[in-house]
């Protein structure tokens, strides 16, 4: 049972990365030179609230707040903040440490996962994620450099049971982003539950399949260096395809306003 829950966490992890919108941030030096104190996110409506990004004078992050996600108005009134995460530097400014809490509010009960940053000769090297105060990490991420690669790997024992590897051109932005990933075969059987002959689905742990995922991004700038268009051409769970466009619009100080595409995302500031 525990192989299988480890397995579908990181099904799950590839899930998140299908839908998500790789590119919703500019660089920190932008926001340095914008004298931005917060970004506030807002997901399919400018009235959605998804995220509050709170930045230093250098631009870099330092608390995020992300909020329930909302499906009506009705929920968009109830939305409660979901998880905080805190960055941590150096003297120097280093990333040192990133600390995600997860607030319950039905028990009144939170949950913290942290993730270490390793530098060597200056450069980020490697980080690791340590799940719900785990001791050992739930996977490490590898980084490269020209260009800029990032490679994650969860392991069961000796087995690699999740690989996650990203792209990036001009340091930043994200062009490619490939994993692979095992999976317990979903099955059906027979039991007998509460006196009662039922078929049902299960999760075999001694039948694994393997399965890819694949995002090519066409990445689009003008003349300013700003990032315009992303033409994206997923292939997930092996064959199912999706492409797609997202249109990138902004404000005349050059700050992103609005993301249009695969989903809405909209940008408002406040500033120092």
């Amino acid at each position: 049972m525990k192989r299988v829950t480890f397995l579908r966490l990181f099904l799950f992890c590839s899930l998140l990365n299908y839908g998500q919108t790789e590119n919703r941030f500019q660089p920190a030096s932008i926001y340095k030179e914008k004298k931005v104190k917060k970004i506030y996110v807002y997901l399919n409506s400018p009235k959605d609230l998804s995220e509050i990004i709170e930045l230093d004078k250098n631009g870099k992050k330092k608390l995020i707040q992300k909020y329930d996600a909302s499906y009506n108005v009705r929920t968009r009134k109830l939305k409660n903040l979901a998880i905080t995460t805190h960055y941590i530097y150096d003297s120097i400014g280093n990333l040192t440490q990133k600390i995600d809490t997860k607030i319950y509010f039905k028990n009144n009960s939170n949950s913290k996962s942290i993730t270490t940053y390793h530098y060597e000769d200056g450069l980020l090297v490697l980080s690791k994620y340590y799940r719900n105060n785990s001791d050992k990490p739930s996977y490490k991420t590898f980084y490269s450099y020209n260009p800029l690669t990032t490679k994650s790997i969860t392991k069961n024992d000796t087995l690699i049971t999740f690989e996650n590897t990203k792209i990036f051109e001009k340091n930043f932005y994200v062009k490619r982003s490939y994993s692979f990933y095992l999976e317990p075969k979903l099955k059906k059987g027979r039991f007998n539950i509460d006196d009662q002959n039922i078929i049902t689905s299960f999760s075999d742990p001694n039948d694994i399949e393997l399965f890819n995922d694949d995002k090519n991004i066409l990445n689009i700038f003008n003349e300013k260096e700003q990032l315009i268009k992303s033409e994206v051409k997923s292939v997930f769970r092996n064959d199912r395809t999706n492409n797609y466009t997202l249109d990138y619009k902004y404000y005349r100080n050059g700050l992103l306003k609005s993301i249009r595409g695969y989903e809405k995302i909209y940008f408002k500031y406040e500033y120092f």
